[in-house]
């Protein structure tokens, strides 16, 4: 599954993953926080995990709008 989230993500425009990646909210930091060190998996919808980049807290990202494309059902 980590390919395919990689893959997806990979997708987006370098400037879109930048600014997603620089607001990522910390709850230890309480404030948004730029994430380091993350992995990408696809939950239904790709989630980038990692640690925050000011204390090292462990943080994640949700993308609501990157998932897989279902495929399209033919009508019988």
């Amino acid at each position: 599954m980590a390919k395919e989230a990689l893959e997806l993500w990979q997708g987006l425009p370098p400037d879109t993953r930048r600014m997603l990646l620089s607001n990522v909210w910390c709850g230890e930091c309480r404030k948004a926080v730029t994430i380091v060190d993350y992995h990408a998996e696809l939950k239904g919808v790709v989630v980038l995990q990692g640690f925050c980049g000011t204390c090292g807290h462990k943080v994640a990202r949700v993308i609501d709008d990157l998932a897989p494309k279902k495929p399209k059902q033919g009508k019988k």
